[in-house]
């Protein structure tokens, strides 16, 4: 009597079988990866426009944009649970920075609700609302991290921090956020004492002919930013921007006296952390006063990998929101002169070329 054959498929025939699934895998892959960047870009985008929103709806019904953080009295030295105040740049309580002042405008009101403040950003009070995330906040591409950090001091060599603690022992734990706002040209967290009170007056740089350093950006300490202090127009000047938590941590929450951010990807063969706690909620384009002789520009994604530059892990540029609410990429290769220039408030400059 005859068998019929067995019917499946032989060992030559799977290894062909596999091999064409490995090829059609291998093709479909970087049209997989550039659909899911192309949709993170774009809520990256759109978070940005609902951040613009906010912002102009503060400035509708206080007449000034929120500054980048508070410091209720920079004369004031003390310490407030465990944490001295009046440091070198004269950062004291309450601390609370531009995300926290825009929550209820962003539809988190019953979050704004929860927090104390009357007290500084960093009292026991205020450790669960403080490590709340938000959405709005973060960019889906940013790989380093989202759910919050530990505020770093400074440390025993320039590339670490050690965590910041309370009187009583407890890690000063801060939401993320992948947006940070522009301070101009000049890093407010590089002035002299003597400048630190007032982020207003101008700063006379002895090593560089006495030429004024300027906080000439729309964010910084205790601005008073009004529509007609940015004289170069809303549309030519950027508010906020992208800045990744691979390249160093930052919050929307508030600024710690002694806090640091130590850069986590620092390109360099001299990294350095930032001082000043202010780089914990901005950023600045350069070409700081204090850098000369040297002409240091960052504009975004620059290799740089600076912790007060804007950096995104998109592919050739970074999302940035302009002042009239717009959102823009700008490349990575964007003309620096240009990027200076948008980075400024009232500076005059003329805008070349395309960014």
């Amino acid at each position: 009597m005859k068998t019929s054959p067995r019917s499946g498929f032989t060992l030559i025939e799977l290894l062909v079988v596999m091999a064409i699934m490995a090829i059609l895998m291998g093709l479909l892959l970087p049209a997989v990866q550039k659909v899911r960047e192309a949709a993170g870009r774009l809520q990256c985008s759109n978070n940005l426009k609902q951040l613009g929103l906010a912002l102009h709806s503060y400035e509708g019904d206080h007449h000034l944009f929120p500054p980048a953080y508070q410091t209720a009295n920079p004369y004031a030295d003390g310490t407030a649970y465990g944490i001295r105040y009046g440091d070198e740049y004269r950062n004291g309580p309450p601390g609370w920075a531009w995300g926290t002042l825009l929550l209820p405008y962003l539809e988190q009101d019953n979050l704004y609700r929860q927090f104390r403040l009357d007290l500084p950003c960093w009292a026991p009070e205020n450790a669960g609302a403080v490590q709340t995330r938000l959405k709005v906040f973060l960019c889906p591409s940013a790989s380093g991290g989202s759910e919050g950090f530990v505020v770093q001091q400074e440390g025993a060599d320039v590339r670490h921090g050690v965590p910041l603690v309370r009187g009583d022992g407890t890690p000063i734990v801060f939401a993320h956020s992948h947006y940070v706002t522009n301070a101009g040209i000049h890093q407010p967290w590089g002035r002299a004492t003597a400048y630190c009170y007032d982020y207003d007056l101008p700063e006379p740089i002895p090593a560089n002919n006495n030429l004024s350093a300027r906080i000439d950006g729309p964010f910084y300490r205790n601005a008073k930013m009004s529509v007609g202090r940015i004289s170069d127009g809303l549309s030519n000047t950027v508010f906020l921007g992208e800045h990744s938590s691979v390249l160093s941590n930052k919050t929307w929450v508030g600024v710690v006296p002694g806090a640091v951010t130590p850069p986590r990807l620092d390109l360099r063969p001299w990294p350095s952390e930032n001082n000043g706690a202010g780089c914990l909620v901005g950023v600045h384009s350069g070409p700081d006063t204090h850098d000369h002789p040297q002409v240091i520009i960052h504009a975004p994604n620059n290799p740089f990998g600076h912790t007060d530059e804007m950096y995104a892990e998109h592919p050739g540029g970074a999302n940035v929101l302009f002042g009239d609410g717009s959102v823009r990429f700008i490349s990575q290769y964007i003309n620096p002169n240009t990027w200076v220039a948008l980075s400024t408030r009232d500076g005059g400059e003329a805008i070349h070329g395309d960014y």
